[in-house]
C-alpha cells in the first residue's frame, strides 16, 4: 500500500487540489490570425505571420476613405445576399503572386500599377480559403458573431473603387485590419476584411418575397459602366487634319455597320456589335457582329457637320443592320 505522505506529494507535484486554470478563449481577432497562417500553408505554401490585428466598427462611406493606394478589392458575397469586401493592398498581392506563380516570395518592392484582372484570379482562391478557414475557426470557438461571418465567399474583384458605393449598402461593418508578415520578412503588408455588423434582414416569406431579394446579379445590374462604340477609324497625314472643313465627307465602308467594336474605359474591345435601329433611336445589337463579304469599294458616307450625327440608318423592329 502506497505511503499516504508520499501519494500526497505527488498529487501536488501534478497539481492536485488547485483551482483549474483558465483557458483563455480564442477572440476573433484570434480566429482570424489562425485562419490567415492555415491559408498561407495550404494555399500559397508560404508562411503569413500576422503582426497585429484590430477590430472596429465603420460604415461604408469611412470605408471608403481609408482604402489602400492600388489595393485589390475583392467583393464577397454571403447569405440572405448581403456583401462585404477583402482588401488587399499592393505589397500582400505582389506576394501572393509570387508565391503562387514562381514558389516563393521576394523581397522586391510591389511594382507601382493597379491590381489587374489577373492578380484577382490569382488571389482568388486565397480570399474564398481564408474566409472558409475564419469560419471553421469562430464555430469551433462557439463565439457569439460565427453566424454573421459565417458563408461568405469570394464573388468578384471590384476594379473601380466608384462601383463600391453602388454595390454595397451603406450599413455599419465590422472591420478586421491585419498587419501581415510574409515569408519570414520577405515582405510587410495589409489585409482588411469588412463583412457586415448585423445580419441581414430576412424578408417575409409569402406573395411577393422574391421581389426583395438581392442576388449578385441584381448588384452588378446597379453598377456603371462605360462603353464606346467605334464604327470606323480613319487615318489621315496630319496636313490634312489641319485642312478639315465642316461638311466634309469620309468614305465609311458598308461592311464596317455589322462590325462595330464595342470598347470598355481602357479601349479594350469587348464585343463586336451590328448597328441600327430602335424605336426611332440608334441602337446596338450586342454580340451580333458578323464581317459581311462586301468588297471594301462598297461604302456610305457620312457627312461631318457641327453638331451633326452619322448618317441616318433606315429604321427598323430591332437594332439589327439594314438590307443592302
Amino acid at each position: 500500500m502506497a505511503d499516504p505522505d508520499t501519494f500526497s506529494v505527488m498529487q501536488r507535484k501534478a497539481g492536485a487540489g488547485r483551482p483549474p486554470s483558465a483557458i483563455c478563449p480564442i477572440s476573433v481577432t484570434g480566429a482570424l490570425g489562425n485562419a490567415l497562417r492555415r491559408t498561407g500553408q495550404d494555399v500559397a505554401g508560404t508562411v503569413l505571420a500576422p503582426q497585429s490585428i484590430s477590430e472596429g466598427k465603420a460604415v461604408l462611406d469611412d470605408v471608403l476613405a481609408d482604402l489602400p493606394e492600388q489595393g485589390l478589392i475583392c467583393m464577397v458575397e454571403g447569405p440572405d445576399s448581403s456583401f462585404g469586401m477583402v482588401i488587399l493592398d499592393s505589397t500582400v498581392v505582389t506576394g501572393l503572386v509570387e508565391a503562387l506563380t514562381i514558389g516563393k516570395v521576394t523581397s522586391a518592392a510591389a511594382p507601382d500599377r493597379a491590381p489587374t484582372r489577373t492578380d484577382a484570379a490569382i488571389c482568388a482562391d486565397f480570399v474564398d480559403r481564408m474566409l472558409e478557414c475564419f469560419e471553421v475557426e469562430v464555430q469551433e470557438a462557439a463565439l457569439d458573431i460565427a453566424p454573421r461571418v459565417s458563408g461568405f465567399r469570394y464573388a468578384l474583384p471590384l476594379m473601380d473603387p466608384q462601383t463600391i458605393s453602388l454595390t454595397l449598402n451603406n450599413v455599419i461593418y465590422r472591420t478586421l485590419r491585419v498587419e501581415l508578415d510574409l515569408a519570414g520578412g520577405a515582405k510587410q503588408g495589409a489585409l482588411s476584411l469588412i463583412l457586415p455588423f448585423d445580419a441581414p434582414i430576412k424578408p417575409m416569406q409569402g406573395k411577393g418575397s422574391g421581389d426583395s431579394m438581392r442576388t449578385i446579379a441584381d448588384v452588378a445590374m446597379t453598377c456603371h459602366a462605360e462603353l464606346r462604340a467605334n464604327l470606323h477609324q480613319i487615318q489621315m497625314p496630319v496636313a490634312d487634319i489641319t485642312n478639315l472643313e465642316v461638311g466634309m465627307v469620309f468614305p465609311v465602308p458598308l461592311q464596317a455597320l455589322r462590325h462595330v467594336d464595342l470598347l470598355d474605359s481602357k479601349g479594350e474591345v469587348v464585343t463586336i456589335c451590328r448597328l441600327g435601329q430602335m424605336d426611332g433611336q440608334r441602337a446596338l445589337r450586342i454580340g451580333g457582329g458578323t464581317l459581311l463579304d462586301i468588297s471594301p469599294e462598297t461604302t456610305l458616307s457620312r457627312n461631318v457637320t457641327a453638331g451633326s450625327e452619322a448618317a441616318a440608318v433606315p429604321p427598323m423592329a430591332h437594332p439589327e443592320t439594314p438590307e443592302h
